[in-house]
């Protein structure tokens, strides 16, 4: 497809789930075979597990997202993406979504995985009818700094519905692309790609990507060898994509056949796989976004084999989203066996923010910038904050602009967005809005600022009176004069909604990470989560206070947590339970709260207290 992605959209609140404190997840290897002897498979969806999509696995992108198509992507949406009987269904349908002519989905590795060189492979089933367009493809991770196509583009498989029996595979970068009339690529023809399974694959090393359906080769694109961006991007990570569009620019070429609906696009499995190499190997550990990470043992390299835990600990008020270029389920420790130099960013989220990349730590990940033909502008990050500068001025403020999409402005409730902003000269005018991510892009709210060269911090605040806008923006219009303005910390909250537990919030309140819920910071022998159950000070010793009741019933004893003085609403997130052991080395949970009896009698009882994870959803 040819491609201007917009902003992804915001994170959302967690589903419950219990933590053990202090568990380690079991350990998992990364590799689970091989194509062919000198191939490892590094990154696979077999879409085995009934439902939607693995949060882990993937992302949702929302909104009218590019090339004028029709449908409107939807977020965690079952009707348009789901796992079914063994395969992932991406369906388009017509009118089912209110505001909307077409809804469809479309999913992206972006911020979950992505590689350098390999094979990519597909396994799909294309929808018949005109309007249809299915693509299976892979943009550079750095779009959001260096834009399309600049950032490079391969196209694995698109399929145009007018166009029956034709696989398109093609190339894009700022040299080569469809916009110049310059794109690289060629087709396959057959029969039964509407009806039947294929095999949709890239091979891709440094001096060319190869192009298959089935077995088959159709296509080469060679490395010019230049050592030119411009010919040459695809020495950079490149993340997957799998959607089914309607209409736009090319699928919509011939219309729409209303008749197809809804109409699904099948994939059986993704798999990726990168030729196997002799060890010693490398670890580099990064992080986006406010927390810290660890590698335990901390070493130079790793021998084949070597079993190493990864540790995400999320900042004061912030959660753990995901690791990237791990497949593992989402938790704050992985221990995992190494078999390849790994790259691996833990992601940190600020669950307040309604916007992503807040503080520009993920570089300029998330935002978008435009500049009209009429002016002239680059955008970098420069010291931790996005600075934008004007080279050209045009005619009207909005004509260079900077922001953020997809954030969800719901009817009736309270918006503050907080930033710190500066200039290079005072007096640069700077115009701050909330408005439509679409047409007619009207203004919700908007706040113009004369800027001055010290960093000071503004506030918007909005009462969104109309209609809940699933698909709006943040704004910054910049085309007042040439000049840099630099941005930073930028923080769109509902102050409406507290994302945060009660448990969480108190922590926030207190200073207490997230995960330290076993930590005991006033050495009083109570741990972080039993002086919230008690709704005791964490920073000082308090009175001992038993924390089980034990009492005689017959020949059994009964033992259950002392009664907590908070609500069961100020319990929400947090729960207690009873285990019972013989050894004091295997525990298991009991099932009721008696410790001993005629049948049984376990020697050691032990109450576990346990914590929903500080982990975005």
């Amino acid at each position: 497809m040819s491609r201007y992605p917009f902003s992804p959209p915001r994170t959302r609140l967690p589903a419950l789930a219990l933590l053990t404190l202090l568990t380690l997840p079991a350990a998992l290897s990364l590799g689970h075979g091989a194509l062919a002897e000198d191939w490892l498979l590094v990154w696979s969806d077999e879409f085995e597990t009934e439902g939607l999509p693995n949060a882990q696995w993937w992302d949702w992108e929302e909104g009218y997202i590019r090339n004028d198509e029709a449908q409107y992507y939807t977020r965690k949406r079952s009707e348009n993406a789901r796992i079914e009987n063994g395969h992932l269904i991406i369906e388009a349908r017509k009118g089912d979504l209110p505001g909307h002519d077409y809804s469809s989905a479309s999913l992206t590795s972006r911020r979950s995985a992505s590689w350098t060189y390999g094979r990519v492979e597909v396994r799909a089933k294309v929808p018949a009818g005109t309007g249809t367009w299915p693509a299976i493809w892979m943009l550079g991770d750095n779009i959001g700094e260096v834009g399309w196509p600049a950032c490079g583009e391969i196209d694995i498989m698109e399929y145009v519905g007018y166009l029956p029996g034709v696989i398109h595979g093609t190339v894009h970068t700022t040299a080569y692309n469809h916009a110049i009339n310059t794109s690289r690529g060629d087709t396959v023809e057959r029969d039964d790609l509407e009806s039947a399974m294929r095999v949709y694959a890239v091979e891709w090393d440094e001096s060319k990507i190869d192009f298959f359906v089935d077995d088959q080769k159709y296509f080469t694109f060679y490395n010019d060898e230049r050592s030119d961006d411009a010919t040459w991007p695809f020495h950079r990570p490149q993340h997957l994509k799998l959607n089914l569009a309607i209409g736009g620019t090319w699928g919509g070429q011939q219309g729409i056949d209303e008749s197809i609906f809804p109409c699904q696009f099948l994939v059986d499995y993704v798999r990726v796989y990168q030729r196997a190499q002799p060890g010693p190997y490398s670890i580099l550990l990064q992080s986006t976004g406010p927390g810290l990470t660890s590698i335990s043992p901390q070493k130079d390299s790793y021998q084949a084999g070597e079993r190493v835990t990864l540790s995400a600990d999320p900042d004061v008020g912030m959660r753990f989203f995901k690791w990237k270029n791990l497949q593992v389920e989402r938790g704050l420790r992985a221990t995992i066996e190494v078999n390849r130099d790994l790259d691996l960013t833990a992601q940190f989220v600020d669950p307040s923010a309604l916007n992503l990349n807040t503080d520009f730590s993920n570089g300029l990940e998330n935002w978008y910038s435009w500049v009209s033909e009429a002016a002239a502008a680059n955008v970098s990050v420069e010291d931790g904050a996005a600075r934008i500068h004007i080279t050209q001025a045009g005619p009207n403020i909005w004509e260079a602009q900077f922001g953020q999409g997809g954030i969800s402005l719901q009817s009736g409730d309270r918006y503050q967005l907080s930033f710190d902003a500066w200039s290079e000269v005072d007096g640069h005018e700077m115009k701050a809005t909330l408005t439509m991510n679409a047409e007619p892009f009207q203004a919700y709210a908007e706040r113009s600022i004369n800027l001055t060269t010290e960093p000071q911090t503004y506030l918007l605040e909005h009462v969104h009176s109309l209609a809940t806008d699933a698909n709006s923006r943040i704004e910054f219009d910049l085309s007042s004069g040439n000049g840099s303005v630099r941005l930073d910390n930028v923080r769109l909250v509902n102050l409406d909604l507290n994302p945060l537990g009660p448990y969480e919030s108190w922590k926030q309140e207190h200073g207490i990470r997230p995960a330290d819920d076993a930590a005991d910071s006033d050495q009083d022998g109570r741990p972080t989560i039993v002086e919230y159950f008690l709704a005791s000070d964490p920073h000082s010793k308090d009175p001992k206070v038993p924390l089980a009741r034990i009492a005689g019933h017959g020949s059994a004893l009964r033992i259950a947590p002392v009664l907590s003085p908070r609500s069961e609403e100020e319990l929400s997130d947090v729960t207690v339970s009873v285990y019972q052991s013989q050894s004091l080395e295997a525990w298991t949970p009991s099932s009721s709260d008696q410790l001993t009896d005629e049948q049984s009698s376990p020697r050691f009882a032990r109450l576990l207290f346990e914590a929903v994870p500080p982990i975005q959803d």
